[in-house]
């Protein structure tokens, strides 16, 4: 009965139990589901009864080769250190949408409505809405953005037809020190990827983000202040020279053909490179740094 009455709290949080017509919502014009798959950080939202009181909340996203979307989300439930809870709901992209609007079921066989109505071009901050304006999530790559940034997802958010006084802003937990990527203590940052046929290449150097497909340089740009705010964040929670000794979660390389990939950064002339990895699958501590760095290339 109790898993009766949680499956019931689940279609009805999500799927809506009213019937009231809705204007439609439109979706961005389309999405680069490559892109888009990886973590993304929950900054604020109208919470489902799950997440009334969910600390450190996180959406990851991998497609599968049948096309769905493997989701999993994660938190702590009640403090920074409750907890964890996960659950892991499937994505299905629904057909002429460009990617843009997905089916998510957490019950077979609903699909909730997930709509992906704003997504900026670097892939790093996005708005999921839904038609019934009943929740929404403002999430980004990093746990952290500006309040600049905040305030204008706030404003979409509004435009969208929500009564934004009912928006929660998630709470991460951060690390209380600070540095600056154009102090020396940073010098150079670079990830590679590797595997029979094809490379990527990341460098970031004095302000500067360069990105190499097979050794020629496809996208290069200077990062913005709030580019580089955002990356001294992540670097602020990394030890750099601890990288050297980071477990991989996975080596499927040796085996199947993933890449093969690595991140060197340089800091006060020492260039410190971690372990290899599967390029989809870096040492939890990496992970933001890898998803800020992969986010950026187009």
């Amino acid at each position: 009965m109790r898993v009766f009455r949680f499956t019931l709290l689940i279609i009805m949080a999500l799927t809506g139990v009213a019937c009231n017509t809705h204007a439609p919502m439109p979706a961005v014009d389309s999405v680069d589901l490559d892109r888009f798959m990886g973590d993304w950080y929950v900054i604020a939202n109208i919470p489902t009864f799950l997440e009334k009181d969910a600390y450190n909340p996180v959406e990851s996203y991998q497609r599968d080769a049948d096309g769905t979307i493997a989701t999993t989300f994660t938190f702590n439930d009640g403090s920074l250190d409750g907890e964890q809870k996960i659950y892991r709901p499937r994505g299905f992209v629904v057909d002429n949408s460009n990617n843009a609007i997905w089916g998510m079921q957490f019950v077979w066989p609903i699909k909730a409505d997930y709509r992906i109505v704003y997504l900026d071009d670097n892939y790093q901050q996005t708005i999921i809405g839904r038609t019934s304006r009943d929740y929404v999530w403002i999430m980004a790559r990093t746990a952290q953005i500006s309040d600049q940034d905040y305030g204008e997802l706030v404003s979409q958010v509004r435009s969208l037809g929500y009564d934004t006084a009912l928006l929660q802003r998630a709470v991460h937990k951060i690390p209380k020190r600070s540095v600056s990527l154009q102090a020396p203590s940073v010098e150079n940052i670079e990830y590679s990827a590797i595997t029979r046929g094809k490379s990527e290449r990341v460098v970031v150097q004095k302000g500067r983000y360069s990105y190499f497909l097979n050794d020629k340089k496809m996208f290069q740009t200077m990062l913005t202040k709030t580019n580089l705010n955002v990356l001294a964040t992540i670097l602020a929670g990394l030890d750099v020279a601890a990288i050297e000794d980071l477990q991989a979660p996975s080596k499927r390389y040796q085996f199947d053909g993933a890449m093969v990939t690595s991140l060197a950064i340089k800091s006060e002339g020492k260039t410190h490179r971690s372990v290899t990895f599967d390029d989809d699958n870096p040492p939890e501590e990496l992970k933001e740094l890898v998803n800020y760095l992969l986010g950026m290339r187009f």
